[in-house]
């Protein structure tokens, strides 16, 4: 592969990043409809300067997370742009349904490719047809079927966002002795031999020059958030259906996401605090409607399951404050989203989180697995809303610096000068 001269139009350097980066709840009801936000880029016909982007990641689609998410905001971006996106993923969803070979949304192309196993690791593994591929951008580390991508394509430019990160706090020795050598063997020599490296975050950025990537390869680009999260949520809906004022976890109920630390943590508040969890189960669900009849806070907790993007902003926009107790952040999308609906944030002082929230200013970070001061700060913001109003109104400013007319477009220069060489 040819290497590309590095140039200041594509560059989104660190200087253009902002450093922050229940069973007894009532009938659980859609807020009114809120019309969409026309994107920033008119749609377009192709030309001859369009470019058509082949976009490989694990799950995409009705999948939903950060990466899928994010993606999902850029493509549309691109395709009302006048460009083509593919994106090849795997066939096999989450729930362990097979999706069809052949979908859309909103003019982005979805190509599924049956995994090599539905199991484990091999869930993500697949073999996607890019023959005539002209740019390529490949989505997570660690992800077996990009290896192969990178050494198939080597005379195509080839794009690769790390998203959840390189860096593994709180893991075991055995992760950690495999890790190391994936990393040696595997994960480093193909990041090596791509042309442009995104990583959401700069705590990334040493762990990828110890290793020897030319800082000139790598760019720190925040995930976007489109025009549609700025749109203001019925602050009054979710505390309608959940009868009150609420703390709010948005995501996956996943172990590796501080559940059950948060729930952990809830039950040491007042007795008229209120929890609510909205996204799908991740395979914690059950375990989490146990304890929380164990801890006496079942009538208190809420389970609200997947919920819509109108949903999703009118929880936000009627929470307290958002809770993200995770072992990992790379992104930490939700928390943008969050401070576009003007609501405060407490979270794990790691990732992305840790450079995103400013301490006391923004939200609160606490130490992972540290569940009193978790429940300290959960306290903080619930017995005192003013502090999380001011700290929520801050964030709303800072979430302007996320808007996708303001990051899409230098993604899009990139791909441009890498498609002229």
């Amino acid at each position: 592969m040819k290497p590309v001269p590095d140039k200041a139009s594509e560059t989104v350097s660190k200087s253009d990043v902002p450093h922050l980066f229940s069973p007894e709840a009532k009938p659980f009801e859609a807020p009114p409809h809120r019309p969409r936000e026309p994107n920033p880029v008119e749609r377009r016909p192709m030309t001859e300067q369009s470019l058509t982007i082949h976009h490989v990641t694990p799950h995409f689609y009705p999948e939903v997370g950060g990466v899928e998410d994010s993606l999902r905001h850029f493509g549309a971006w691109l395709v009302q742009g006048g460009h083509r996106v593919i994106v090849h993923t795997s066939s096999l969803a989450a729930s362990g349904e097979t999706l069809a070979a052949r979908g859309a949304i909103e003019g982005i192309e979805i190509q599924r490719y049956p995994p090599i196993s539905n199991r484990g690791y091999f869930r993500t593994w697949f073999r996607p047809d890019l023959s005539g591929a002209r740019l390529i951008h490949l989505h997570g580390y660690a992800v077996r079927t990009n290896d192969r991508v990178v050494r198939a394509a080597s005379q195509v430019p080839i794009v690769f966002s790390l998203h959840h990160g390189v860096r593994m706090p709180h893991v075991g020795r055995r992760v950690r002795v495999l890790r190391k050598f994936y990393d040696r063997f595997v994960g480093v020599p193909t990041l090596r031999r791509v042309d442009r490296i995104l990583v959401t975050s700069s705590g990334d950025v040493p762990w990828l020059t110890r290793r020897g990537i030319p800082d000139a390869k790598v760019r720190v680009v925040p995930s976007p958030l489109p025009d549609d999260a700025y749109v203001p949520g019925d602050a009054s809906w979710g505390r309608d259906r959940v009868g009150g004022p609420f703390i709010l976890y948005l995501g996956r109920l996943h172990e590796e996401k501080g559940v059950d630390d948060l729930l952990e943590a809830f039950s040491r508040l007042p007795p008229d605090a209120r929890l609510v969890f909205a996204g799908p189960d991740g395979g914690r669900l059950s375990a989490l409607r146990t304890r929380a009849r164990d801890l006496g806070v079942a009538s208190r907790v809420t389970f609200l399951g997947t919920v819509s993007e109108d949903e999703k902003r009118s929880l936000l926009a009627s929470c307290v404050c958002l809770a993200l107790p995770s072992l990992f952040e790379a992104q930490g999308l939700v928390a943008i989203e969050s401070w576009a609906q003007g609501r405060p944030i407490v979270a794990t002082r790691v990732g992305a989180l840790a450079e995103m929230i400013s301490h006391g200013e923004t939200g609160l970070l606490v130490p992972y697995h540290d569940i009193h001061a978790l429940a300290d700060s959960l306290d903080r913001m619930w017995t005192h809303p003013e502090v999380g109003n001011e700290m929520g109104a801050k964030g709303k400013r800072v979430a302007e610096s996320f808007r996708i007319g303001k990051i899409a477009p230098r993604l899009l220069q990139m791909y441009e000068d890498l498609a002229a060489h």
